[in-house]
Protein backbone atom coordinates (compact mmCIF):
# COMPACT_ATOMS: atom_id res chain seq x y z
CA UNK A 1 0.00 0.00 0.00
CA UNK A 2 1.41 3.39 -1.00
CA UNK A 3 1.73 5.88 1.86
CA UNK A 4 -0.86 8.69 1.77
CA UNK A 5 -0.07 12.22 0.64
CA UNK A 6 0.52 13.53 4.13
CA UNK A 7 0.41 17.14 5.31
CA UNK A 8 2.08 17.97 8.64
CA UNK A 9 0.81 21.35 9.86
CA UNK A 10 2.87 23.22 12.45
CA UNK A 11 1.11 25.75 14.74
CA UNK A 12 2.41 28.73 12.79
CA UNK A 13 4.25 30.21 15.77
CA UNK A 14 7.85 29.60 14.71
CA UNK A 15 9.67 28.87 11.50
CA UNK A 16 10.79 25.34 10.90
CA UNK A 17 13.58 24.39 11.10
CA UNK A 18 14.89 26.83 13.70
CA UNK A 19 17.09 26.74 16.78
CA UNK A 20 14.65 29.25 18.35
CA UNK A 21 11.55 27.10 17.99
CA UNK A 22 9.43 25.66 20.77
CA UNK A 23 9.34 21.98 21.67
CA UNK A 24 6.51 21.50 19.15
CA UNK A 25 8.77 22.18 16.19
CA UNK A 26 11.59 20.12 17.74
CA UNK A 27 9.29 17.11 18.07
CA UNK A 28 8.27 17.45 14.41
CA UNK A 29 11.88 17.80 13.26
CA UNK A 30 13.03 14.71 15.16
CA UNK A 31 10.01 12.45 14.70
CA UNK A 32 8.85 12.82 11.11
CA UNK A 33 11.80 13.13 8.68
CA UNK A 34 13.40 9.75 9.61
CA UNK A 35 10.30 7.76 8.64
CA UNK A 36 8.17 9.88 6.29
CA UNK A 37 8.23 9.43 2.52
CA UNK A 38 9.68 12.73 1.19
CA UNK A 39 7.86 12.24 -2.12
CA UNK A 40 4.45 12.14 -0.40
CA UNK A 41 4.90 14.36 2.66
CA UNK A 42 4.76 18.12 3.13
CA UNK A 43 5.45 20.13 6.26
CA UNK A 44 3.71 23.50 6.62
CA UNK A 45 5.06 26.38 8.65
CA UNK A 46 5.43 30.16 8.65
CA UNK A 47 7.84 32.37 6.75
CA UNK A 48 10.62 34.19 8.53
CA UNK A 49 14.31 34.32 9.43
CA UNK A 50 15.23 34.72 5.77
CA UNK A 51 13.92 31.28 4.85
CA UNK A 52 12.32 30.86 1.42
CA UNK A 53 8.65 30.15 0.86
CA UNK A 54 9.65 26.65 -0.15
CA UNK A 55 12.48 24.69 1.37
CA UNK A 56 13.24 21.31 2.86
CA UNK A 57 13.43 19.77 6.31
CA UNK A 58 16.03 17.12 5.62
CA UNK A 59 14.52 15.75 2.38
CA UNK A 60 10.90 16.66 3.10
CA UNK A 61 9.40 19.68 1.32
CA UNK A 62 8.60 22.54 3.69
CA UNK A 63 5.91 25.00 2.54
CA UNK A 64 5.87 28.35 4.34
CA UNK A 65 3.11 30.95 4.48
CA UNK A 66 2.93 34.32 6.28
CA UNK A 67 2.11 34.27 9.98
CA UNK A 68 -1.33 35.35 11.17
CA UNK A 69 -5.02 34.85 10.42
CA UNK A 70 -4.36 33.85 6.80
CA UNK A 71 -1.96 31.04 7.70
CA UNK A 72 -4.48 28.19 8.10
CA UNK A 73 -6.65 29.31 5.12
CA UNK A 74 -3.47 29.32 3.01
CA UNK A 75 -2.63 25.81 4.20
CA UNK A 76 -6.17 24.61 3.42
CA UNK A 77 -5.98 25.96 -0.13
CA UNK A 78 -2.70 24.14 -0.65
CA UNK A 79 -4.07 20.88 0.79
CA UNK A 80 -6.87 21.02 -1.79
CA UNK A 81 -4.54 21.85 -4.68
CA UNK A 82 -2.19 19.03 -3.71
CA UNK A 83 -5.06 16.58 -3.05
CA UNK A 84 -3.72 15.74 0.40
CA UNK A 85 -4.94 12.41 1.75
CA UNK A 86 -4.17 12.87 5.47
CA UNK A 87 -3.32 15.81 7.75
CA UNK A 88 -1.42 15.81 11.04
CA UNK A 89 -2.13 19.15 12.75
CA UNK A 90 0.06 20.04 15.73
CA UNK A 91 -1.12 21.63 18.97
CA UNK A 92 -4.00 23.70 17.60
CA UNK A 93 -7.39 21.98 18.07
CA UNK A 94 -9.31 24.76 16.32
CA UNK A 95 -6.99 24.63 13.30
CA UNK A 96 -7.50 20.86 13.09
CA UNK A 97 -11.26 21.41 13.24
CA UNK A 98 -11.12 24.03 10.48
CA UNK A 99 -9.08 21.75 8.24
CA UNK A 100 -11.49 18.86 8.81
CA UNK A 101 -14.46 21.08 8.00
CA UNK A 102 -12.77 22.28 4.81
CA UNK A 103 -11.51 18.81 3.80
CA UNK A 104 -14.09 16.35 5.23
CA UNK A 105 -12.96 13.56 2.92
CA UNK A 106 -9.47 13.20 4.47
CA UNK A 107 -8.52 11.89 7.93
CA UNK A 108 -7.32 14.67 10.24
CA UNK A 109 -5.11 13.97 13.24
CA UNK A 110 -4.64 16.42 16.10
CA UNK A 111 -1.27 16.05 17.83
CA UNK A 112 -1.47 17.80 21.22
CA UNK A 113 1.80 18.84 22.88
CA UNK A 114 0.19 20.62 25.84
CA UNK A 115 -3.15 21.40 27.44
CA UNK A 116 -2.82 25.15 26.81
CA UNK A 117 -5.03 25.18 23.73
CA UNK A 118 -7.67 23.03 25.37
CA UNK A 119 -8.52 25.93 27.70
CA UNK A 120 -9.94 29.45 27.37
CA UNK A 121 -9.30 31.75 25.62
CA UNK A 122 -8.19 29.28 22.93
CA UNK A 123 -11.15 26.94 23.38
CA UNK A 124 -14.58 27.88 24.71
CA UNK A 125 -15.50 25.86 27.77
CA UNK A 126 -18.17 23.33 26.90
CA UNK A 127 -17.28 23.30 23.19
CA UNK A 128 -14.45 20.76 23.45
CA UNK A 129 -16.50 17.77 22.30
CA UNK A 130 -17.91 19.64 19.31
CA UNK A 131 -14.41 20.60 18.14
CA UNK A 132 -12.83 17.19 18.69
CA UNK A 133 -15.69 14.97 17.51
CA UNK A 134 -15.02 15.34 13.74
CA UNK A 135 -11.31 14.52 14.12
CA UNK A 136 -10.11 11.04 13.26
CA UNK A 137 -7.29 10.65 15.78
CA UNK A 138 -5.81 12.56 18.72
CA UNK A 139 -2.16 12.02 19.63
CA UNK A 140 -0.91 13.21 23.03
CA UNK A 141 2.50 13.14 24.68
CA UNK A 142 1.50 11.78 28.10
CA UNK A 143 -1.17 9.92 30.02
CA UNK A 144 -1.80 13.16 31.85
CA UNK A 145 -2.79 15.00 28.64
CA UNK A 146 -4.90 12.01 27.62
CA UNK A 147 -6.91 12.25 30.83
CA UNK A 148 -7.35 16.01 30.41
CA UNK A 149 -8.77 15.48 26.93
CA UNK A 150 -11.09 12.71 28.15
CA UNK A 151 -12.34 14.90 31.00
CA UNK A 152 -13.31 17.59 28.50
CA UNK A 153 -14.48 15.35 25.66
CA UNK A 154 -15.29 11.81 26.90
CA UNK A 155 -16.46 10.76 23.43
CA UNK A 156 -12.91 11.17 22.16
CA UNK A 157 -11.43 8.54 24.48
CA UNK A 158 -11.19 5.79 21.85
CA UNK A 159 -9.40 8.11 19.40
CA UNK A 160 -6.48 8.95 21.68
CA UNK A 161 -2.98 7.54 21.33
CA UNK A 162 0.07 8.39 23.49
CA UNK A 163 3.38 9.03 21.75
CA UNK A 164 6.10 10.08 24.17
CA UNK A 165 8.77 12.45 22.81
CA UNK A 166 12.39 11.40 22.77
CA UNK A 167 16.01 12.44 22.93
CA UNK A 168 19.20 11.81 20.96
CA UNK A 169 21.76 10.39 23.35
CA UNK A 170 24.66 11.17 21.02
CA UNK A 171 23.99 14.89 21.53
CA UNK A 172 24.84 14.59 25.24
CA UNK A 173 28.14 13.85 26.94
CA UNK A 174 27.11 11.80 29.94
CA UNK A 175 28.41 12.15 33.46
CA UNK A 176 30.16 9.35 35.31
CA UNK A 177 32.60 8.36 32.58
CA UNK A 178 36.29 9.21 32.78
CA UNK A 179 36.14 11.20 29.54
CA UNK A 180 32.92 12.97 30.50
CA UNK A 181 34.15 13.94 33.94
CA UNK A 182 37.51 15.17 32.61
CA UNK A 183 35.80 17.37 30.03
CA UNK A 184 33.29 18.62 32.61
CA UNK A 185 36.05 19.53 35.09
CA UNK A 186 38.01 21.37 32.40
CA UNK A 187 34.96 23.44 31.49
CA UNK A 188 34.24 24.21 35.15
CA UNK A 189 37.86 25.35 35.65
CA UNK A 190 37.59 27.56 32.58
CA UNK A 191 34.47 29.22 34.00
CA UNK A 192 35.95 29.49 37.50
CA UNK A 193 33.31 27.11 38.92
CA UNK A 194 35.51 24.07 39.63
CA UNK A 195 34.90 24.33 43.39
CA UNK A 196 31.10 24.69 43.07
CA UNK A 197 28.25 22.18 43.01
CA UNK A 198 26.00 23.13 40.12
CA UNK A 199 22.20 23.38 40.14
CA UNK A 200 20.74 23.90 36.68
CA UNK A 201 17.41 25.33 35.56
CA UNK A 202 16.65 25.24 31.83
CA UNK A 203 13.48 26.75 30.41
CA UNK A 204 11.35 29.80 29.95
CA UNK A 205 11.27 32.42 32.69
CA UNK A 206 7.52 32.56 33.24
CA UNK A 207 5.56 32.24 36.52
CA UNK A 208 4.18 28.78 35.80
CA UNK A 209 7.68 27.32 35.65
CA UNK A 210 8.15 28.15 39.34
CA UNK A 211 11.65 29.64 39.09
CA UNK A 212 10.81 32.11 41.88
CA UNK A 213 10.20 29.16 44.23
CA UNK A 214 13.69 27.90 43.47
CA UNK A 215 15.10 31.33 44.38
CA UNK A 216 13.06 31.28 47.59
CA UNK A 217 14.61 27.91 48.47
CA UNK A 218 18.16 29.02 47.69
CA UNK A 219 19.09 30.65 51.05
CA UNK A 220 18.27 27.43 52.91
CA UNK A 221 20.22 25.38 50.37
CA UNK A 222 23.20 27.73 50.74
CA UNK A 223 23.15 27.29 54.53
CA UNK A 224 23.77 23.56 54.13
CA UNK A 225 25.76 23.63 50.88
CA UNK A 226 27.70 26.91 50.75
CA UNK A 227 29.54 25.92 47.57
CA UNK A 228 26.32 25.69 45.51
CA UNK A 229 25.87 27.68 42.29
CA UNK A 230 22.57 28.01 40.44
CA UNK A 231 22.71 28.43 36.67
CA UNK A 232 19.48 29.75 35.14
CA UNK A 233 19.49 29.12 31.39
CA UNK A 234 16.63 30.70 29.46
CA UNK A 235 14.54 33.78 28.87
CA UNK A 236 10.92 34.84 28.99
CA UNK A 237 10.53 34.42 25.22
CA UNK A 238 11.91 31.93 22.75
CA UNK A 239 15.05 33.42 21.26
CA UNK A 240 14.53 36.92 22.69
CA UNK A 241 16.01 38.57 25.78
CA UNK A 242 13.17 40.99 26.41
CA UNK A 243 12.59 41.84 30.07
CA UNK A 244 9.23 41.25 31.77
CA UNK A 245 7.81 42.03 35.20
CA UNK A 246 8.50 38.43 36.17
CA UNK A 247 12.13 38.42 35.04
CA UNK A 248 12.63 41.64 37.01
CA UNK A 249 11.27 39.89 40.11
CA UNK A 250 13.75 37.06 39.54
CA UNK A 251 16.60 39.54 39.18
CA UNK A 252 15.59 41.16 42.47
CA UNK A 253 15.57 37.76 44.16
CA UNK A 254 18.95 36.88 42.65
CA UNK A 255 20.47 40.15 43.88
CA UNK A 256 20.04 38.91 47.47
CA UNK A 257 22.21 35.85 46.72
CA UNK A 258 24.28 37.28 43.88
CA UNK A 259 27.33 35.09 44.56
CA UNK A 260 25.25 31.96 44.10
CA UNK A 261 23.37 32.67 40.84
CA UNK A 262 24.30 33.15 37.21
CA UNK A 263 21.78 34.02 34.50
CA UNK A 264 22.63 32.51 31.12
CA UNK A 265 20.83 34.22 28.20
CA UNK A 266 18.58 32.26 25.89
CA UNK A 267 20.59 29.41 24.39
CA UNK A 268 19.64 27.66 21.13
CA UNK A 269 18.48 24.15 21.79
CA UNK A 270 21.36 22.55 19.92
CA UNK A 271 23.78 24.19 22.39
CA UNK A 272 22.03 23.19 25.61
CA UNK A 273 23.77 19.84 26.02
CA UNK A 274 26.90 21.57 27.27
CA UNK A 275 25.02 23.12 30.17
CA UNK A 276 23.49 19.80 31.21
CA UNK A 277 26.98 18.34 31.29
CA UNK A 278 28.03 20.82 33.99
CA UNK A 279 25.12 20.10 36.32
CA UNK A 280 25.08 18.09 39.52
CA UNK A 281 21.29 18.40 39.62
CA UNK A 282 18.65 19.68 37.19
CA UNK A 283 15.73 21.42 38.91
CA UNK A 284 12.21 21.54 37.40
CA UNK A 285 10.04 23.44 39.94
CA UNK A 286 6.93 23.80 37.75
CA UNK A 287 3.81 25.03 39.51
CA UNK A 288 1.41 24.37 36.65
CA UNK A 289 0.72 21.04 35.03
CA UNK A 290 3.47 20.25 32.54
CA UNK A 291 2.25 18.05 29.71
CA UNK A 292 5.55 16.16 29.55
CA UNK A 293 8.64 18.25 30.27
CA UNK A 294 11.45 17.56 27.80
CA UNK A 295 13.92 19.13 30.23
CA UNK A 296 13.55 16.12 32.52
CA UNK A 297 14.34 13.76 29.68
CA UNK A 298 17.32 15.80 28.49
CA UNK A 299 18.76 15.75 32.02
CA UNK A 300 18.39 11.97 32.07
CA UNK A 301 20.16 11.73 28.70
CA UNK A 302 23.08 13.57 30.30
CA UNK A 303 22.95 11.16 33.29
CA UNK A 304 22.03 13.99 35.67
CA UNK A 305 19.38 13.34 38.35
CA UNK A 306 16.31 15.57 38.42
CA UNK A 307 14.46 17.25 41.27
CA UNK A 308 11.06 18.08 39.84
CA UNK A 309 7.54 18.98 40.88
CA UNK A 310 5.07 16.12 40.91
CA UNK A 311 2.73 17.70 38.41
CA UNK A 312 1.22 16.93 35.01
CA UNK A 313 3.11 14.34 32.99
CA UNK A 314 6.41 14.72 34.87
CA UNK A 315 5.87 11.58 37.02
CA UNK A 316 5.60 9.59 33.77
CA UNK A 317 9.18 10.62 32.98
CA UNK A 318 10.93 10.94 36.36
CA UNK A 319 10.77 7.88 38.61
CA UNK A 320 10.74 9.15 42.18
CA UNK A 321 13.70 7.83 44.14
CA UNK A 322 15.13 6.09 41.07
CA UNK A 323 15.98 8.66 38.39
CA UNK A 324 15.41 11.69 40.61
CA UNK A 325 13.14 13.07 43.30
CA UNK A 326 9.60 14.44 42.97
CA UNK A 327 8.26 17.12 45.30
CA UNK A 328 4.70 18.19 45.97
CA UNK A 329 3.76 21.56 44.39
CA UNK A 330 1.64 22.28 47.48
CA UNK A 331 4.67 21.80 49.78
CA UNK A 332 7.37 22.91 47.39
CA UNK A 333 8.73 25.54 49.78
CA UNK A 334 9.68 22.70 52.19
CA UNK A 335 10.24 19.69 49.96
CA UNK A 336 12.25 21.37 47.21
CA UNK A 337 15.18 22.54 49.37
CA UNK A 338 15.10 19.28 51.35
CA UNK A 339 15.42 17.17 48.22
CA UNK A 340 18.16 19.36 46.74
CA UNK A 341 20.19 19.41 49.96
CA UNK A 342 19.91 15.66 50.37
CA UNK A 343 21.14 14.91 46.85
CA UNK A 344 23.92 17.50 46.97
CA UNK A 345 25.18 15.79 50.12
CA UNK A 346 24.96 12.28 48.64
CA UNK A 347 27.22 12.00 45.55
CA UNK A 348 26.76 8.24 45.25
CA UNK A 349 22.98 8.67 45.21
CA UNK A 350 23.35 11.27 42.46
CA UNK A 351 25.51 8.85 40.50
CA UNK A 352 23.05 5.99 40.93
CA UNK A 353 20.08 8.15 39.90
CA UNK A 354 21.95 9.68 36.97
CA UNK A 355 22.88 6.30 35.54
CA UNK A 356 19.34 5.01 36.12
CA UNK A 357 18.00 8.03 34.25
CA UNK A 358 20.33 7.35 31.33
CA UNK A 359 19.16 3.75 31.20
CA UNK A 360 15.52 4.85 31.32
CA UNK A 361 16.04 7.36 28.51
CA UNK A 362 17.83 4.87 26.27
CA UNK A 363 15.21 2.19 26.89
CA UNK A 364 11.99 4.21 26.54
CA UNK A 365 12.57 7.71 25.27
CA UNK A 366 14.61 7.79 22.09
CA UNK A 367 13.44 9.73 19.06
CA UNK A 368 13.57 6.53 17.03
CA UNK A 369 10.93 5.09 19.38
CA UNK A 370 8.69 8.12 18.80
CA UNK A 371 9.26 7.97 15.03
CA UNK A 372 8.29 4.32 14.86
CA UNK A 373 5.08 4.88 16.84
CA UNK A 374 4.22 7.89 14.66
CA UNK A 375 4.72 5.92 11.44
CA UNK A 376 2.54 3.07 12.72
CA UNK A 377 -0.18 5.53 13.73
CA UNK A 378 -0.14 7.20 10.30
CA UNK A 379 -0.43 3.82 8.57
CA UNK A 380 -3.31 2.74 10.82
CA UNK A 381 -5.18 6.00 10.30
CA UNK A 382 -4.71 5.79 6.54
CA UNK A 383 -6.07 2.21 6.47
CA UNK A 384 -9.19 3.35 8.32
Amino acid sequence: MRPPRLAVVTPGSFVIPSTRSSSVERVIEHTIPPVADPRRTRIYGIRGEGLPARGRLNRIPCIRYPRGKKYIPSVIRDLKRWSAQLADVHNRPFAAYRIKRACPHIPVILTLHSTTFMRPPYMIQGKESALLAPLDRIVVNSEYVKQVVISKAPQAADKIMINYPGVQLEHFRQRWTAEGEADRLARLYEAGWHNRRILLYVGRLVPGKGVHRLFEALPRIIAFCPDVLLLVVGSAFYGRRRSTSYTRVLEEQAAKVRDYVRFIPYTPHDQLAGWYQLADLVIVPSLRDEAFGLVNLEAMAAAVPVVAARTGGIPEVVKDGITGMLVSPERIEVELPEAIIRLLQEPMTRRRMGLAGLQEASGRFLWEHASKRWAEMIAQTARR
